[in-house]
């Protein structure tokens, strides 16, 4: 399983769903039923603090991942137990052993290495108490950016430093992780600015940044900014991690975006 998903480079229904489920079956079918739900619990605490200790998974993709784990991982217990009930009797547990570990083997190859990316697109919206001038200005430049990022830290979020406007429209936004370059394909005063991804550091291996842009729209008290990010992903299924995803991005959002009213805010 490690191998083929190594080669193959692929987060879809295999990992998160055929994977828990044999797992489940192979529990179910090597216990007889006897501690099922512990041997399971401890497998997935076991298996989570791994990818945490070698850097494979961040404790945000742990958690999100936890519930659809276990849940399929109950369903392959069920069928396991039912079958284990019949088939042990009737030929053995090494026969049952050898024919699990095969089929846990064949697993990583489930999926094809081409899988179509699915767009999602985010939107994030803030009010900034100040001239419409000023919050462009500073939405266009964004600067340095400060804020508490201890929670993007512990969630394992990209934390972002400062973006530098440069020559021939474009804009480099700096990370701790690395840096992504932006071209500005549309600028219109008081209205909106569209981006343009033109290289990135790899936020994550499942996940692709394709364009940004922000919209503005003049109230009489404030202007509201409102943040659109397009990104791609090939994790699935996408029902499950397209929630998690929108509130990822928006987390990002928002942090950059207080960090630019209180700029304006607070002059």
């Amino acid at each position: 399983m490690v191998l083929g998903y190594t080669l193959n480079h692929d987060y879809g229904p295999g990992l998160f769903t055929m994977v828990p489920v044999l797992t489940g079956f192979v529990i179910a079918f090597t216990s007889r039923g006897r501690g099922m739900l512990t041997i399971m619990l401890l497998t997935s605490l076991l298996c989570s603090l791994l990818f945490l200790i070698t850097g494979w998974a961040a404790i945000l993709c742990i958690l999100v991942t936890f519930p659809i784990v276990m849940i399929t991982m109950g369903v392959g217990a069920f069928f396991g137990y039912q079958i284990a009930k019949k088939f042990i009797h009737r030929y053995g547990n090494h026969m049952v052993i050898l024919i699990s570990l095969a089929l846990m083997t064949l697993v990583g190859w489930t999926d094809r290495e081409d899988r179509e990316l699915r767009p999602l697109e985010v939107r994030t919206s803030m009010k900034f108490y100040a001239p419409m001038k000023e919050v462009w200005n500073v939405v266009r430049e964004s600067g340095q950016i400060d804020g508490n990022d201890s929670f993007l830290k512990f969630i394992g979020l990209p934390v972002p430093r400062n973006c530098v406007l440069l020559p021939d429209n474009q804009r480099i936004c700096h990370f701790d992780e690395g840096s992504i370059l932006q071209e500005i394909t549309e600028e219109n005063y008081g209205k909106n600015i569209e981006l343009k991804i033109i290289n990135s550091f790899e936020v994550r291996e499942w996940l692709d940044l394709d364009s940004a842009g922000y919209r503005f729209v003049q109230h009489s008290d404030h202007v509201e900014v409102i943040r659109t990010d397009l990104i791609r992903s090939i994790l699935q299924p996408r029902w499950y991690w397209h929630w998690f995803e929108e509130k990822c991005v928006g987390i990002e959002h928002r942090y950059v975006m207080s960090s630019m009213k209180r700029k304006v805010e607070t002059k």
